[in-house]
């Protein structure tokens, strides 16, 4: 692993920090540099505990690792409102984000922070009825000014997202509901441009109506847009799904009495003669199959709306979330090898459509590894050793295929620490979980207050760490004592923060 280890970066960590204003490049500027991106699904935007659902705290291996796969971008979906008792997101979770965030910039990503809300009861995206909830404007509003501020001086690589897939899962959407929507968003502009420093021209990104192409391109046209004092800030945003019975549905539905009963579709473009009602164009309407619905030619139609609609009128769009099932153990033998083919032909036919396009695609990944009958969709190892493996290795290289990128070699990532205003990343111990060489000696670092040597957190005063609910755990000292040491045998393993004289450092106990 290389690392480059700016002189400011010395004066960063020892707490010296410039916050002066940037005007950062504008969202077309910031798009051209996205590449290709990744999603850690499953992980910050579980309520309440960011491992509830089986993957553990993402890691700075696993961010070098997605760089070194050829993604650009990361998308970090997160949760808020159950951090957020009374309406106030709780330091320690800001700060279990920030080091996600970090850890993501250091390895050089574009980095995509949202509001994410299925798991929270769908506080807001579940909520868009046809005229504004105060309560719901209040937390929108209030929410992205803490995020914001504990944000606001990072550079253009970081990107704020007011929503993921906002709206009730209705056909029709009425102008009232749009009208709703747009307002939230103007909420959440208003709510991050107003707390300065760089958020004052960071790229922001809006999300379509359920981010369904068609429902935004016949509802959402950009003159109902909410308005931003800044120009050409603002971003679009999609997801891209389809067919769903090929890609996320996971057993045959019966959609209604007046609808055919939805087969699960397995084989892709690369159709199975003999199964004509498994091909991803069959359509279950028509009794037959559509060739457009299973080929590349329905994401290229799909994405030139979007180029025509949005992109060609200021707005860049990223597809924020695309993916496809593997199916096992349903399928097995020549008829799964016959699926895989077809998903990998899939999603080279995504990403080539929106390279074309000029959209941004971001690979949905939900890091569960086993072959499990519902949401197999794990590209990139997290849930075991060693974590940032590619496990899909034909998938990642049919997406570098379309990027002209060659076959997938992990050749490390060169580290980049200067991506808050004034100075370098403030890591304030230089330990490896911060991204730092552990042969780098500390000894020339005296003016260090806080750190940790193997085992043990040293600083100066009280020295409390906090597991990622925002539990305390354990303290050490007092606010008078001179010299703290804390030990961490008998911690449970895990990733913590540990919190002395106002700085923090993200910990993990193995």
């Amino acid at each position: 692993m290389k690392h480059i280890l700016a002189k400011a970066a010395f004066f960063a960590l020892a707490g010296a920090l410039s916050a002066t204003a940037a005007t950062l490049p504008t969202a077309k500027e910031v798009q051209a540099n996205m590449g290709m991106g990744f999603n850690i699904g499953n992980s910050m935007e579980v309520p309440n505990d960011p491992t509830g659902w089986g993957n553990p705290f993402p890691t700075q291996a696993l961010m070098d690792s997605i760089k070194a796969a050829g993604f650009n971008t990361v998308r970090i979906p997160c949760a808020w409102d159950s951090h957020a008792p009374g309406g106030v997101i709780t330091e320690t979770w800001l700060d279990s984000v920030k080091a996600v965030v970090d850890s993501a910039m250091r390895a050089g990503l574009y980095t995509i922070l949202n509001i994410h809300h299925e798991g929270e009861g769908g506080w807001f995206q579940s909520n868009i009825g046809t005229s504004v909830d105060n309560g719901i404007d209040t937390k929108m509003k209030n929410y992205w000014t803490q995020i914001a501020n504990k944000f606001k001086n990072y550079n253009e690589r970081l990107m704020f997202a007011g929503a993921n897939e906002p709206g009730p899962n209705i056909n029709t959407w009425t102008q009232q509901h749009v009208n709703t929507l747009m307002h939230y968003y103007q909420t959440f502009i208003d709510a991050v441009r107003a707390t300065g420093g760089n958020n004052e021209t960071r790229t922001l990104i809006i999300q379509g109506l359920n981010t369904d192409i068609d429902k935004s391109v016949t509802n959402a046209p950009v003159t109902t847009f909410p308005k931003d004092k800044v120009e050409g800030r603002l971003m679009f945003e999609v997801h891209y799904y389809d067919p769903y019975q090929y890609t996320l549905m996971t057993g045959e539905q019966d959609w209604g009495a007046s609808e055919p009963i939805q087969p699960q579709y397995y084989y892709g473009d690369y159709t199975k003669a003999s199964e004509p009602k498994r091909n991803a164009g069959y359509n279950a309407w028509a009794g037959s199959v559509d060739t457009k619905l299973g080929s590349i030619i329905h994401p290229q139609e799909q994405f030139a709306k979007m180029k025509s609609n949005y992109v060609d009128k200021g707005y860049p769009v990223i597809v924020g979330e695309f993916g496809a099932n593997v199916r096992s153990p349903e399928l097995n033998g020549s008829d799964l090898n016959l699926h895989k083919q077809g998903r990998v032909q899939w999603h080279k036919d995504v990403v080539s459509a929106a390279k074309q396009y000029g959209l941004t695609p971001i690979l949905w990944d939900m890091g569960n590894e086993s072959n499990s009958e519902y949401d197999n969709m794990a590209y990139i190892r997290r849930q075991s050793e060693p974590v940032g493996k590619v496990i899909d290795t034909e998938v990642i290289n049919a997406l570098r295929s379309a990027y002209g990128l060659g076959d997938y070699v992990n050749t490390g990532v060169t580290h980049v620490e200067d991506f808050i205003s004034g100075g370098s990343a403030q890591c304030d111990a230089m330990i490896p979980e911060c991204g730092w060489p552990e042969s780098l000696n500390l000894s020339v670092h005296a003016s260090f207050k806080f750190r940790r040597e193997g085992n043990t957190l040293q600083g100066k005063g009280t020295i409390k760490l906090f597991d990622l609910k925002g539990n305390l755990v354990r303290t050490a000292g007092s606010e008078t004592t001179e010299a703290t040491t804390m030990q961490l045998q008998g911690v449970r393993q895990g990733v913590y923060i540990a919190k002395c004289q106002g700085k923090t450092m993200q910990v993990q106990v193995k």
